[in-house]
């Protein structure tokens, strides 16, 4: 089976932290039951990217108790899961996405490079992480090279070519921003990162907040930089399918036409 099914949970975090695992619980199980291979969330999900949570108070050690569940929920549904919190690492804070494979171990974990630290920026507390990675992904009987940006990360173009180099196929985009209708931006975001997907020939999937708190449009983005599924405004899960196999047709193709010889590394400072 060449085609692996994703589900994009556009939904806001609760105010109360009890809530949280048990909304995340029931997002898994329908995702799973729609057949879905990997569960992505928005952006920094444990705060629900609130600025007055963006502090060590709220920030997670490796022994949270919600990150011991989620490797169970991970296993017991057979999916993939790509978590997002504020993580303490060595006394200094992150804003991480941690992938769990459908078997529940740790696949990917990625720590944002180009954190919001510009005046009155929300993420001014936090530190940046130490670079792009890829990892081999079990999702629906295909082995898929998976990476991930943050958020910001996708407005640089170095982030995508960091990934690309490391042979990325798909790459997941947590966010929290306005994609579609930005007041002063309109939709050049989500073209951009169109951009991004046929400039490195991969595959993304954003998952963004719901209104009120930004505009949604959540989607998947084919390595040929077109819309495979798009969300409005709205709170709610989104399933998208990506055909492996066409991706990596087209990303032979390219190669076959232009080579990496065409990228012209040499000429790149």
């Amino acid at each position: 089976m060449s085609t692996i099914r994703l589900a994009l949970a556009q939904q806001a975090a609760p105010d109360d932290p009890l809530r949280r695992l048990p909304l995340l619980r029931r997002w898994c199980e329908d995702a799973a039951a729609d057949g879905a291979h990997l569960l992505l969330l928005p952006e920094m999900w444990s705060t629900g990217y609130a600025p007055q949570r963006m502090n060590t108070d709220h920030a997670w050690d490796d022994d949270e108790l919600v990150l011991a569940e989620i490797p169970r929920l991970a296993a017991g549904l057979g999916l993939a899961i790509g978590f997002t919190y504020l993580a303490r690492v060595d006394g200094a804070l992150r804003n991480r996405l941690r992938l769990y494979g459908a078997d529940g171990a740790i696949a990917l974990q990625y720590d944002k490079v180009h954190i919001c630290d510009f005046t009155d920026g929300t993420e001014t507390a936090l530190q940046g992480g130490d670079g792009f990675v890829c990892a081999d992904v079990a999702l629906g009987g295909e082995t898929v090279r998976v990476g991930a940006m943050i958020c910001f990360d996708r407005e640089f173009p170095e982030a995508g070519r960091a990934l690309m180099r490391q042979g990325a196929e798909l790459v997941l985009v947590p966010n929290a921003c306005p994609m579609r209708d930005d007041a002063e931006l309109g939709d050049v975001r989500l073209q951009q990162l169109r951009g991004r997907a046929l400039e490195n020939r991969f595959a993304v999937a954003l998952c963004n907040y719901p209104a009120p708190q930004y505009d949604g449009a959540s989607c998947l983005i084919d390595a040929r930089g077109r819309l495979l599924a798009a969300a409005d405004a709205q709170a709610r899960l989104l399933s998208a399918e990506l055909d492996l196999a066409a991706l990596r047709r087209w990303r032979a193709e390219q190669d076959e036409v232009w080579g990496l010889a065409a990228l012209r590394p040499s000429c790149y400072r």
